[in-house]
């Protein structure tokens, strides 16, 4: 796998003096990618591993690689949406890898979503107009299909950097210059008179988005669900099923930590895991990849008082978030594997600070930098100890 593709590209990309909003988003984006390529846990070598699984892999860490090469070369802000795009191709590339490692269909291909390429994969078609133009079916976000839906009003596609503005669906616009169609009104002052638009009614409650706790069974990634944000932060997601399977979530999100693939597992029982939940949304989106179709699962948004706490042992499987109480010192992390575990303490928003041990099945000592929260991030059984 591809080591070391994560937070040391930030030093390595001669972007200051340029555009440093959108820009810095795209570093995020790319090195976010990274991340979820360097933990994955499919090795092309392993048993069972197939040329098509291979082949998705090749195409996730070329798309990765190109990415890469795009920004590094000096490219301009006019080929941001090209890197989008090849950052597209890679994500898709590894939900492919992911359906077939879970023996699931492979995930349809949708398009960037039409309003901005930012906002990511579309989630949906939705028939749309322009200003004065024809309607037309369009591959949307989520949270764009939300809008249309609650504002039906036109819209016109923003380039990145630029805001959106939306006409309001009672405003009226009169021609400075008619056309000969536009009737007129005798009068003295040959002024354009028109007859009064009906205003459209404006919806008196919001169409439902997300909610505190989603449910569904199964899942192949095709779907996208809207987990709706507590109003505390921070915050995490609360997984668990009812029955014994293994879970990939990845997070739909555009930003940060939100992008990364989760591995979940409950050993034989099932599965209850923390996920932090990232900053500054008032929805996240994700997608589910289920070992099966059958078991059911819920996601909670929850405050921290669900993580667990300990301080001198504690284990378990798969991915999590757990509380160390205890003194910094040295500290000992045992493995079963598969593929690599990681150990990293976050900062008081539940956001990354530090990895304080990784690597693959066996014993590995560690010092704890302290009490707070840290994250596991692995395929397999696991316990944490102070020594």
């Amino acid at each position: 796998m591809c080591r070391g593709v994560g937070g040391g590209l930030r030093r390595l990309w001669p972007w200051r003096g340029r555009d440093e909003s959108a820009l810095a988003e795209i570093e995020a984006e790319i090195t976010a990618f990274g991340e979820a390529l360097d933990v994955h846990s499919f090795s092309p070598g392993q048993p069972g591993a197939t040329d098509e699984m291979r082949a998705e892999l090749a195409r996730a860490l070329d798309a990765y690689d190109q990415a890469k090469r795009e920004v590094a070369s000096g490219q301009m802000r006019a080929d941001i949406l090209d890197v989008l795009r090849t950052l597209d191709e890679g994500r898709h590339a590894l939900a492919c890898l992911d359906a077939l490692i879970a023996g699931q269909p492979l995930p349809e291909r949708m398009p960037l979503c039409f309003f901005d390429a930012r906002h990511g994969r579309a989630a949906r078609h939705v028939s749309w107009a322009p200003p004065g133009g024809a309607a037309r079916t369009i591959a949307v976000c989520a949270a764009d299909a939300v809008r249309l839906t609650e504002n039906p009003s036109p819209r016109t596609p923003r380039q990145p950097g630029s805001r959106v503005r939306t006409l309001p669906a009672d405003a009226v616009r009169l021609p400075e210059n008619p056309s000969p169609s536009t009737p007129r009104q005798p009068g003295p002052d040959s002024r354009v008179r028109t007859q009064p638009r009906e205003a459209k009614p404006r919806p008196t409650t919001p169409t439902p988005v997300s909610q505190p706790q989603v449910s569904g069974k199964g899942g192949s990634g095709e779907q996208t669900y809207q987990l709706k944000m507590p109003s505390y932060r921070p915050a995490v997601m609360v997984f668990s099923t009812n029955g014994q399977t293994r879970v990939h979530l990845r997070f739909e999100g555009r930003k940060g930590r939100s992008s990364r693939l989760y591995r979940l597992s409950g050993d034989g029982t099932p599965i209850t895991a923390r996920i932090p939940l990232p900053e500054g949304s008032k929805a996240i989106a994700f997608r589910v990849f289920a070992d099966g179709d059958r078991e059911k699962w819920t996601a909670t948004a929850a405050p921290l008082r669900e993580v667990p706490r300990f301080h001198d042992e504690i284990n378990g499987t798969g991915s999590d978030v757990v509380h160390y109480r205890g003194e910094p010192g040295p500290g000992v992390l045992h493995y079963a594997g598969p593929s690599l575990i990681q150990l990293e303490a976050l900062n008081d928003r539940l956001a990354y600070w530090v990895t304080v041990s990784e690597g693959r099945a066996g014993k590995h000592t560690f010092q704890w930098p302290g009490r707070g929260y840290y994250q596991v991030r692995s395929a397999g059984a696991w316990s944490l100890s102070a020594t």
